[in-house]
């Protein structure tokens, strides 16, 4: 009950806001002309799309991936302290939900797209969306998990259900920012837990997972390694950028 009158009010609060201060955008800061996103078109037109061939060679990088993935993608190419690095800085403390859901629908197009006509050409679609979770703590302390919310609008575009609960952080781990490559896999190795129920989980499901940024690929690749354990049929990914190695 809580949980649902907390995210009511935020809401109400989110369109209050926009009817005091106008929309803008996030990347730039200039003023929306249109109620079409969070993101200007000229930012969006500045961003540089993510090479598929980069993204299956970050993950391929770890040897722990190895059959884990049955295909990637990434929207975007993330540059620190450029545009989509402001961008991601709001989504993850600016606790604005409809920002990243907004930015989900751009994901969930490109990824169907990729899908029909694209990299991912001849790919099985996705049966159902997993965000990668936040520990219980973190997200009491933060307040909503931004993967969860660009999860919710991957699969609003996909026509899927987005199954959050598929998927548990079973121990907190410390900030991936600082650590090298394999203290990053140490810090997550182990670190998540599907349910193997076949009528709660996973099990026989072609599973979407959405990150918001992958930089070693640690976190997905041990997110989708419980998804495997849970029974899924095959883990697919989304994430809305790919950090420039």
């Amino acid at each position: 009950m809580f949980s649902g009158l907390h995210a009511l009010l935020r809401s109400v609060g989110d369109g209050l806001l926009e009817v005091v201060m106008p929309a803008c955008c996030i990347g730039c800061g200039d003023r929306l002309r249109s109620a079409g996103g969070p993101v200007c078109p000229s930012c969006l037109r500045s961003l540089e799309r993510a090479d598929p061939a980069e993204v299956a060679a970050r993950l391929a990088a770890l040897t722990a991936s190895r059959d884990v993935f049955e295909a990637a993608f990434s929207l975007w190419l993330f540059d620190k302290g450029g545009t989509l690095q402001r961008i991601q800085h709001i989504l993850k403390y600016g606790n604005r939900p409809a920002h990243a859901r907004a930015l989900g629908n751009l994901v969930g197009q490109a990824f169907d797209e990729a899908l029909r006509t694209g990299s991912l050409r001849g790919t099985a679609p996705p049966e159902l969306v997993v965000p990668v979770p936040l520990h219980p703590r973190r997200l009491y302390e933060r307040g909503y998990n931004q993967s969860a919310l660009l999860a919710e609008g991957v699969a609003a575009v996909l026509d899927l259900p987005c199954r959050p609960e598929m998927l548990h952080r079973t121990r907190a781990t410390r900030s991936q920012t600082r650590l090298t490559r394999p203290e990053r896999w140490a810090n997550v190795h182990g670190a998540f837990a599907a349910p193997a129920s076949p009528a709660a989980g996973v099990a026989g499901h072609r599973v979407l997972l959405v990150d918001d940024v992958l930089t070693t690929g640690a976190t997905v690749v041990a997110a989708a390694r419980a998804l495997r354990a849970g029974g899924a049929a095959a883990v697919l990914l989304a994430t809305l950028a790919l950090a420039r190695d």
